[in-house]
């Protein structure tokens, strides 16, 4: 016993852990399960609420950096807007209308370099109603270059403001404004991200001029700064800033909040490989992780697009991962500390209960202990009034009881031994009786209920169809639908592949179908306006259990669909589906019930072969030549042999020495037979297997039961004898009593006479 125990495992399956529980006390098994619960709800507890608080503060967090994100577009648009309405005020100043009317270009310059560096611009120029520059702020001269694919100014030619982002040339900029080359530094770029807005000049009603301004966003962190400004309010957290806003042309950061070692701000970081094709390519805003500097950021991304609804590049806004992490972690302490300080709460409390109820139990345990010694004058002290208080004093009558009842019995039992003896004798014979009576019976209905049923079970059978995968294609199939489009599409692909195809728009008429007639598989809607799907699906196992249920499913009701199939369902189609989806779901469903029901065939032969071979009575099938082919093992014992192949292939009358098929009957019954060669004594029944060209025998052994029945038959021979001898004895005396009396009469010999004639029909009829 030792050794079991250390060996052990209660983990390894379900009996091993009862085994081992097994060796608890009830205390012990109540405080561990107290103990097992609260640990087990704790944790669940906590889990759950991980996964929670997790889910709400990043989902939290992911709704805070698309708000930034919004917040920034609003700012950036709110630039070009301000940017709009200077260019608007320019080009609505007198000065400017009345030097453009004079054609006092210097003058012109002048007022717009002015104008520029009081509303900080980049550049700022006049242009001519054909599309030529005619004054710039930062030049004194002006090439003849031709802007007609400027869609800005062209919009503003056409008498309305117009404003946006446009990637300009980086050489025209610098002519523009020679102080912008400091901008990009030594690596000119060929394109750089403007900022731009053009308002036309009138005089009266007609445009005599373009107004065309602008801010270069290359290395211009003032935009930046302030939505980070407005966004994080310079927090930080563990000397990094707490989030950043990057505007990237194409996918090159051009400018930036984030700054380096040297506080100043960092350019040139390329835009995150997963997000271009997203971003750049199909125009999509992306929320999710981004890791930049070797800092994990959730980031939010959106394209920047030019006037003409092109994208030139994107802005991003991210925050920092930590400070978020760190806020999960706190929560996640909190809740390992609550749930430990709930299970210590609930084990104080589980141990003072346990110990409560259990000592009256102990009492109990120990009184019923001392009672199974003998000691029935122990009684169990009663301290309160509920159910175990209850159960103590019942238990205290029945030790009471017992000590009377066991006074009784001392006195009956010396009463008793002595019959008990006279009859235990008379007993055993009867039981031996009875059991040789109970296995011969048993054991002839059983070979005779065997034989008649082989003899049936030997009936050809209806021939199985030489490709199961064949019958598919015929299965009935009922499609419901409120839709009548999809029942005319799908009824058309399920009978080009050969199904019998009924089709119904309501589920009353559905469950009409499945009371009148038996359907294979049912393909239905799990949105039909009567039922939901799962009622649906109740409604269909109650008519025909078997029935193979396929769901078809939108969207929105995908969830739904898989929790009908949870409850049973075989499975579901999305809306919309194709003829192949259709057509793959049907046949899978088909071929799962087919190899299920194959599998329960394949069982079904192992168990009865299984139970064949377990048979008691020796069975075994002959062919013409009277050698066995076939045997269970029954058969080996009855031939006193081990193994199959001493028997497969010889004749009976090799194994028995006798062949018991050469005097049967063609037709099935039974006749003895003594089996020379074993020594034995068998019942034999016997049919043919007229497809196979078999012959089944049964051989019941019946050897012991026959040489009962001799030693019955001896038995009963000799008591007769016994009796006639007794009875022709007390016959003598009685003559000779009659005679000595004289009343020797014609009556007292007739008596006698009959007395012997019952005896001799008595011991006939044993």
């Amino acid at each position: 016993m030792d050794t079991e125990k250390t060996i052990r495992m209660p983990w390894k399956n379900w009996d091993n852990f009862t085994r081992w529980a097994q060796d608890f006390s009830l205390k012990q098994k109540v405080l561990g399960g107290f103990l097992g619960v609260a640990i087990l709800v704790g944790l669940l507890t906590v889990i759950i609420g991980m996964r929670l608080a997790r889910y709400t503060i990043i989902e939290e967090a992911q709704k805070k950096v698309s708000s930034d994100l919004a917040t920034a577009d609003f700012i950036v648009k709110s630039h070009q807007e301000n940017l709009e309405l200077k260019i608007r005020m320019i080009a609505g100043a007198d000065k400017i209308k009345e030097y453009v009317e004079r054609g006092d270009f210097p003058a012109i310059r002048n007022r717009l370099a002015v104008m520029s560096l009081e509303n900080d611009l980049d550049f700022l120029s006049l242009i001519s109603p054909e599309g030529q520059y005619k004054a710039r702020a930062f030049q004194l001269e002006c090439n003849s270059v031709d802007l007609a694919d400027n869609s800005i100014v062209n919009a503003a030619k056409g008498g309305k403001g117009a404003s946006g982002m446009r990637l300009a040339d980086v050489k025209g900029l610098i002519e523009e404004n020679p102080t912008l080359a400091q901008r990009f530094g030594t690596n000119l770029p060929k394109d750089g991200l403007m900022l731009v807005a053009a308002y036309p000049v009138f005089r009266e009603s007609n445009v005599i001029g373009v107004i065309y301004g602008g801010i270069l966003i290359n290395n211009n962190h003032l935009i930046v700064e302030r939505i980070a400004q407005r966004l994080f309010h310079d927090a930080a957290h563990k000397d990094k800033e707490l989030g950043f806003v990057a505007i990237f042309q194409g996918t090159v950061a051009i400018s930036s909040s984030l700054r380096g070692q040297d506080r100043l701000p960092l350019v040139g970081f390329e835009l995150n490989q997963s997000l271009r094709s997203e971003v750049l390519e199909k125009g999509e805003t992306v929320l999710g992780p981004e890791r930049e500097f070797q800092e994990d950021y959730l980031a939010a991304t959106k394209p920047l697009r030019d006037f003409e609804g092109r994208i030139i590049g994107a802005i991003q806004v991210a925050t920092l991962e930590r400070p978020i992490l760190n806020v999960i972690d706190r929560l996640v302490g909190a809740f390992l500390i609550i749930a430990l300080c709930g299970v210590i709460l609930m084990g104080s409390i589980s141990y003072f209960l346990v110990n409560w109820i259990n000592r009256p139990l102990e009492q109990m345990l120990n009184a019923a202990k001392r009672a199974a010694e003998g000691d029935l004058t122990h009684e169990v002290p009663v301290v309160a009034r509920d159910e175990i208080g209850q159960l103590a004093a019942t238990f205290n009558l029945m030790i009471r009881n017992l000590a009377e009842s066991r006074k009784k019995l001392e006195e009956w039992g010396t009463q008793l031994a002595s019959k008990v003896a006279e009859q235990t004798g008379q007993l055993d014979q009867a039981r031996e009786q009875v059991e040789r009576v109970k296995k011969l019976a048993s054991l002839e209905k059983m070979a005779d209920g065997m034989a008649h049923i082989m003899a049936h079970i030997s009936d050809p059978l209806v021939p199985t169809p030489a490709g199961e995968d064949s019958s598919l294609a015929n299965s009935k199939i009922l499609l419901v639908d409120p839709d009548e489009k999809v029942l005319e599409l799908s009824k058309r692909i399920l009978e080009n592949d050969g199904f019998e195809v009924k089709t119904t728009e309501s589920v009353r008429k559905a469950f009409s179908e499945l009371e009148s007639e038996f359907y294979d598989v049912v393909v239905i809607d799990i949105e039909m306006p009567e039922m939901g799907g799962k009622n649906l699906l109740k409604e269909i196992k109650i008519r025909q259990p078997e029935m193979l249920v396929i769901l078809t499913a939108s969207f929105k009701a995908m969830e739904e669909a898989v929790e009908t199939v949870k409850l049973g369902a075989y499975d579901y189609i999305p809306k919309p589906f194709g003829p192949h989806q259709l057509l793959l779901m049907v046949y899978t469903a088909l071929q799962t019930r087919l190899m299920l029901a194959r599998t329960r065939r394949e069982h079904a032969a192992q168990r009865a072969e299984t139970i064949f071979q377990r048979l008691p009575v020796a069975i075994a099938l002959a062919d013409d030549a009277h050698r066995v082919v076939y045997n269970n093992r029954a058969f080996l014992e009855l031939a006193s042999l081990e193994s199959q192949e001493e028997v497969q292939g010889k004749e009976f009358k090799e194994l028995f020495g006798i062949d018991p098929l050469d005097d049967s009957e063609e037709s099935g019954g039974s006749q003895w037979l003594k089996l020379e060669k074993v020594g034995r004594t068998a019942k034999l029944y016997n049919f043919s297997l007229p497809e196979e060209d078999l012959r089944v025998l049964m051989l019941l052994d019946i050897t012991e039961t026959v040489m009962k029945n001799q030693q019955a038959d001896v038995f009963k021979t000799e008591t007769i004898n016994k009796a006639h001898q007794v009875i022709h004895e007390q016959m003598r005396v009685a003559q000779e009593i009659a005679g000595l009396l004289g009343e020797t009469t014609a009556e007292t010999k007739a008596a006698l006479f009959e007395l012997i004639k019952l005896a001799g029909e008595g011991g006939a009829t044993r």
